[in-house]
């Protein structure tokens, strides 16, 4: 409605897809990864769109502010990414149709970039288009602030049960996408109103605000603070309505569970998939209007229980003499994280991710990324296995601002420790930063060496052993090279004593000339480098032929330093700037030398992280303002083929349910067009099936277009 309006002030004729009923069979034939319902359904929307119009008006929304909260609240990653993920479907041809404003209604900027993508197309002025934007403002928050007057009106006087329908606007409001429960709802003679009608500012949400300082999609927040108030509200009962793969309400689903538990409330929650039947549907609606109306009868079932989850998993910044476990994202990086913290003071233990504990972790999961189900999984069996007391025990998890659900692992590990019960519950969840800035300014030092040091092991590792003469040396010097760094790590040793030993001792492996192809993996920290949890990646690819490329972690951060530098100081968070800034300026200062060794094995061009951003960024229709893995995928791609453009291969891991890993999944083609070189993703679902045979073909018959173009 709001563009619509803004768009008919102007004089100009729109035409939408909401009539179109199809949208999401014919989107996820387009998509080019597997998405929820609704991102399928935009894909759809757009092709059916595209030769219907001269322009296709694809605004960007990425975060809304709550005021009361002072908190970012991010749109759901994919919505994110869903305008740029269709321009870069290739057979739309949207290359000069699309028009993209990043949209935020607070921003100046917005405004300014709104009007100026509008003002040549239009062939109207700048006042005109703001007098039209402001207008449309206007008439669409007198609207929206008009529905609680709605939901005043209309509970008046019920006798019956009422519904509040929960969940995102363009699930339940969309005739096409809503599977018609509304209307179910209204066959039954049931009363139901949206989430927006409810009087939600006249709420005291004290109870829930950690929590939902702490959650940073906004859609989940407002879901969460309507199911707080249809809990305490006699008579209105909650359905919330989500999506098949909604990654945001994977979290915010078990929040709703424990709302609705403390007080006693019965609820239904209804998943939408890409299927047209309703028979679920109204069976489901049917019993849970038979409860609703026992419970509203009967008042003796009003009582709350007499024990339930906490609404607020809280976590600690402090470590108090506590023990910590580090979980195992790399067991080369992590076990010298290990070492760093020891040497601060802090008794750290790196936990190891084994074949049970994923086989146990997954009991846990229920839509969400699984690595949080397996660090949870492995801190809890590593409790039980060494017999620690768990009201001494913290468990690490890293602080995290970008739009993922990594944010989310405190309040979800924690909440799977309570759950656990024996005694898990007193287990306190720490959160710290990756660069271990919280520790001390030393320790982000040797933390970032520790990194260093971890990345090298495993590139020196994947360059030499495809060649090695006798198999099974390489390994072993990596072994050996682990320990002698974990103990310079901990202190009392010079690192350029113990780097020319580890130098020295590689060097003495034998090998055989031969060229194999080059793989370069990227992806997911976790299913990237953890080598039980990606089936020995590395070494099945070395098995089918081919030399792997990987990128220690250091060298990623440089990577995309610069982009975040940047975002941080648009935001206000100048002491995040300038601290990355400082590390970054003092290490590359300290590195040089211990480059210059690692490189006598390595052979390698020097790192260039002098991009053009923006250059990136409209190869793959990014926004400047777009963050997150996906982006950064994109800049490591690039920086990869710099230094190695004979690459033949790109292998992209991914964890099931990772948000980051499906858009980057469905950029794929976009990335082979513009590089020439394939890329196959591989997604880690913990079942154990072999995931990795899907890149033997690639390595057996490599090809890279760009190459072949130039020598053909």
């Amino acid at each position: 409605p709001l563009w619509k309006h803004f768009f008919n002030t102007l004089g100009i004729e729109t035409v939408s897809g909401d009539n179109f009923k199809n949208a999401v069979k014919s989107g996820k034939k387009l998509a080019g990864a597997e998405f929820c319902a609704p991102m399928d359904a935009f894909f759809g929307h757009v092709q059916y769109l595209v030769d219907k119009c001269d322009y296709i008006f694809l605004p960007v929304y990425l975060e809304a502010r709550d005021s009361k909260q002072d908190a970012y609240r991010y749109y759901c990653y994919y919505t994110q990414f869903a305008a740029t993920l269709a321009c870069g479907i290739k057979s739309l041809h949207l290359k000069n149709k699309a028009i993209m404003p990043v949209i935020d209604h607070r921003s100046f900027a917005s405004k300014i970039e709104l009007f100026t993508l509008l003002k040549p197309i239009l062939n109207s002025n700048y006042w005109e288009i703001f007098n039209a934007y402001e207008a449309a403002l206007s008439f669409y928050n007198e609207r929206r602030n008009n529905l609680p007057n709605i939901f005043d009106r209309e509970i008046i006087g019920s006798a019956d049960v009422n519904v509040a329908l929960l969940g995102r606007p363009y699930s339940i409001l969309q005739t096409s996408m809503n599977k018609g429960i509304p209307d179910i709802f209204s066959n039954l003679n049931i009363k139901t109103f949206y989430q927006d009608m409810l009087p939600l500012h006249r709420e005291d949400t004290s109870e829930i605000d950690p929590l939902l300082m702490r959650l940073h999609w906004n859609y989940s927040a407002k879901i969460l603070q309507a199911a707080l108030f249809a809990a305490r509200m006699p008579g209105l009962y909650p359905v919330y309505i989500t999506s098949f793969k909604c990654s945001p309400d994977s979290f915010a689903i078990e929040y709703f569970k424990r709302i609705m538990d403390k007080y006693g409330k019965p609820y239904l929650i209804l998943e939408l998939d890409e299927h047209d039947s309703k028979v679920g549907y109204e069976t489901r609606i049917e019993a849970a209007i038979q409860s609703f109306r026992n419970h509203y009868k009967d008042k003796s079932l009003h009582t709350k229980p007499a024990h339930f989850l906490s609404l607020n998993s809280e976590h600690v910044t402090k470590l108090n003499g506590k023990t910590l476990l580090f979980p195992c994202f790399d067991p080369l990086n992590a076990k010298l994280i290990e070492a760093v913290l020891i040497k601060e003071g802090v008794d750290t233990r790196m936990v190891p991710l084994t074949e049970k504990t994923i086989q146990c972790g997954l009991r846990t999961n229920n839509g969400q990324c699984i690595p949080v189900n397996l660090i949870a999984q492995s801190y809890i069996d590593y409790i039980k296995d060494n017999l620690l007391d768990p009201a001494q025990t913290a468990v690490w998890c890293f602080e995290s601002h970008v739009p993922c659900n990594i944010r989310l692992y405190p309040q979800l590990i924690k909440g799977i420790m309570e759950a656990s019960g024996g005694g898990m519950e007193k287990v306190a969840v720490y959160v710290g930063n990756l660069s271990m800035n919280d520790i001390s300014i030393q320790a982000s030092i040797e933390a970032y060496f520790a990194y260093m040091f971890g990345g090298m092991l495993r590139k020196i590792g994947c360059k030499i052993r495809p060649y090695e003469k006798e198999k099974g040396m390489t390994d072993k010097a990596v072994t050996e090279a682990l320990n002698i760094f974990y103990n310079t790590l901990l202190g009392g040793r010079n690192k350029d004593d113990d780097l020319a030993k580890v130098i020295g001792m590689f060097k003495k492996i034998e090998t055989i000339p031969a060229k194999r192809p080059k793989v370069a993996i990227f992806g997911d920290l976790y299913a990237r480098d953890n080598d039980v949890f990606n089936q020995d990646l590395i070494h099945c690819i070395e098995e089918y032929g081919g030399e792997v490329i990987t990128t220690p972690f250091n060298e990623l951060a440089k990577m995309v330093a610069d982009p975040y530098i940047r975002r941080w100081f648009h935001e206000g968070l100048y002491m995040d700037a300038l601290f990355t800034k400082t590390i970054m300026t003092l290490v590359g200062q300290l590195e040089k030398s211990y480059y210059k060794s690692f490189n006598e094995l390595l052979h390698e061009t020097a790192l260039d992280t002098d991009f053009d951003y923006k250059d990136i960024y409209d190869n793959f229709t990014v926004k400047t303002q777009h963050f997150g893995e996906s982006v950064d995928n994109l800049i490591k791609i690039t920086a990869l083929i710099k230094r190695h453009p004979d690459i033949s291969l790109f292998v992209q891991t991914n964890p099931a349910f990772c948000c980051a890993g499906l858009v980057t999944e469905a950029m794929a083609q976009r990335i082979e067009e513009i590089s020439g070189i394939p890329v196959v993703t591989l997604n880690y679902d913990g079942t154990g099936k072999n995931i990795n045979q899907k890149v033997r073909p690639y390595i057996k018959y490599p090809r890279n277009k760009l190459k072949q173009g130039a020598s053909s």
